[in-house]
């Protein structure tokens, strides 16, 4: 699974091709090497980039300035390639808010990979990552709560504040959004509603996706969605 998602095109064809990458110091026109699904690398330049939280099939290595080739004309990739540059994954995501003080608690609900907490002057943060989005709640502090580490998560019926955000079709890197709204709470911040305002979309699906699944619901009677419309038309899995 990859938050960010590159199109690549090959010397050799005008399709373009979605892959996974782990880094966010990429630009439409870089040269980079792709490892398709069937292990071989290629180099290809990117045409798109996108936030759609696919699994794709292939991913990027790294850039075509950053590798090397042997004296017989084998590519050598940079060690500890793929490269990851950024936040670009969730996992580095939650590492940067722990080491800001953020506290990690348990949640009885499935849907969510952690839960982060902390308090400011007159309000408690939660923070919820999911596999799919980032969700954020903001409760009013009474002056005598204490966030255990690897406590269950209590909702409150002081809520003030409450919001789902997607991965999938936002216009920017959520989790760097979300890690200005952490820093803002923080500060004390007096205005947050701007990240309050959904973002993204919970249907991966791109335009040419559905259009797709249209067209096949309209064939012979069945809707092609989700992964199975991602392999018909890419061959790799939107999860």
């Amino acid at each position: 699974m990859s938050y960010i998602i590159v199109f690549v095109s090959y010397p050799d064809s005008l399709t373009e091709y979605p892959v996974q990458c782990f880094r966010t110091d990429l630009s439409i026109n870089d040269d980079v090497i792709v490892r398709r699904a069937d292990g071989k690398l290629r180099t290809g330049k990117i045409t798109q980039l996108k936030y759609l939280n696919w699994d794709c099939k292939g991913r990027i290595e790294c850039t075509r300035s950053e590798c090397s080739f042997d004296d017989k004309g084998n590519l050598i990739l940079p060690k500890g390639s793929p490269l990851v540059s950024g936040v670009s994954t969730a996992e580095i995501f939650i590492k940067i808010l722990r080491t800001r003080g953020w506290i990690p608690l348990k949640s009885k609900q499935k849907t969510f990979r952690l839960v982060l907490a902390q308090k400011n002057q007159s309000q408690i943060a939660y923070i919820f990552v999911r596999r799919n989005g980032v969700d954020l709640r903001l409760y009013k502090a009474t002056g005598n709560e204490e966030i255990k580490p690897y406590s269950f998560f209590q909702s409150s019926s002081l809520e003030t504040a409450l919001v789902r955000h997607s991965l999938a079709h936002t216009t920017f890197n959520l989790y760097e959004g979300i890690l200005r709204f952490a820093t803002d709470f923080i500060n004390n911040e007096s205005s947050l509603e701007r990240y309050f305002v959904p973002q993204g979309a919970a249907d991966k699906r791109t335009e040419k996706l559905k259009f797709v699944a249209k067209q096949s619901r309209g064939e012979d009677g069945i809707e092609v969605i989700g992964e199975y419309a991602d392999d018909m038309l890419y061959g790799y899995h939107c999860k």
